[in-house]
């Protein structure tokens, strides 16, 4: 987050350095000043990157990393709505070691769909992600519709023959008190 902060505000490498550690409060603060006088007592040059560096190294191990990434590999929406698929897809795609391209990240995305949106957004072959994402959440709309409708029928509505019954005659009573049909 930080990164984008500063990429957005035009901050130079050379002052991302300190505006980061003044962001630091508790351990991690103490930690930094810590580390900060060691780096310096080695005489290693303190910037940007290996702030950075250490840092992750600290607070986000390659275990937890290789872990996200693998999470991010296997993601598929299952019980979760398009939009939510896709922010846990956004998040998670940070920890992909690769080099990803739009395109690629589309099709990875398209494949973790529930089938039924899958089935309806492949032909559309869109390789831009923000489209992408719309298109799936108009189809999954319109697939919850649907959904509703099927349901508003019930177990008739879904038999052989289209579910028309027909009317119940009432028995009639006939002379002698006898009922027949």
């Amino acid at each position: 987050e930080l990164e984008k902060i500063f990429t957005v505000l035009g901050c130079f490498q050379e002052r991302r350095l300190a505006y980061a550690v003044y962001m630091l409060v508790g351990e991690a603060e103490h930690w930094w000043r810590g580390t900060h006088q060691m780096l310096v007592g080695r005489g290693v040059a303190v910037d940007w990157e290996c702030f950075k560096r250490i840092f992750l190294e600290k607070y986000f191990p390659e275990s937890v990393r290789h872990a996200k990434e693998t999470e991010f590999m296997r993601l598929h929406q299952g019980g979760m709505t398009v939009s939510d698929y896709a922010m846990k897809f956004k998040n998670l795609a940070r920890f992909y070691s690769q080099a990803i391209s739009e395109a690629w990240k589309c099709r990875k995305f398209v494949e973790g769909l529930k089938q039924e949106l899958k089935r309806v957004v492949v032909p559309m072959a869109i390789i831009e992600f923000p489209a992408l994402v719309e298109k799936a959440k108009v189809v999954e709309r319109l697939e919850g519709g649907n959904r509703v409708m099927k349901n508003a029928e019930g177990p008739a509505g879904s038999k052989k023959g289209g579910g028309q019954r027909k009317p119940y005659d009432r028995p009639q009573p006939q002379q002698g008190g006898l009922v027949t049909r």
